[in-house]
């Protein structure tokens, strides 16, 4: 009986173990803030920009275990969502970004969390805008 009872336990632990593996549509290879995105690639990397900046990129290179798909950029300023951005993905390993304007006095801590089709959050990653 104690072996059926652990191989009950241990099927389910591998179903549940393999259900999230599913339920993850993509990941983040690479995330990273720039000044500018030129030639599909991140200028002016950075994890702290001056407030005078008129904008921010946030490059996102996705790995799609399904296509076609989306991820969500969603940006945050001290912990308040100010954009929710929708990227399409066509392409297994695929290049996206999104980018917020800047207005002079958000000093502070920002944030972009990057989710799934599914709402999996898939990346977190901060940076900086500090006074001039």
């Amino acid at each position: 009986m104690r072996k059926i009872a652990f191989l009950l336990v241990f099927l389910v632990g591998i179903f549940n173990i393999s259900f999230a593996v599913e339920d993850v549509l993509a990941e983040v290879v690479d995330i990273k803030f720039a000044k500018k995105v030129k030639n599909k690639q991140p200028a002016g990397v950075s994890e702290v920009f001056p407030n005078d900046i008129k904008k921010v990129y946030c490059w996102t290179r996705i790995r799609a275990f399904k296509v076609p798909t989306y991820v969500i950029h969603e940006w945050y300023y001290k912990d308040m969502k100010m954009a929710s951005v929708k990227l399409n993905i066509t392409y297994p390993l695929f290049r996206t970004w999104s980018s917020k304007k800047i207005v002079p006095r958000w000093v502070g801590d920002w944030k972009v969390i990057v989710k799934d089709e599914n709402g999996n959050i898939i990346a977190i990653k901060s940076f900086l805008i500090q006074e001039k």
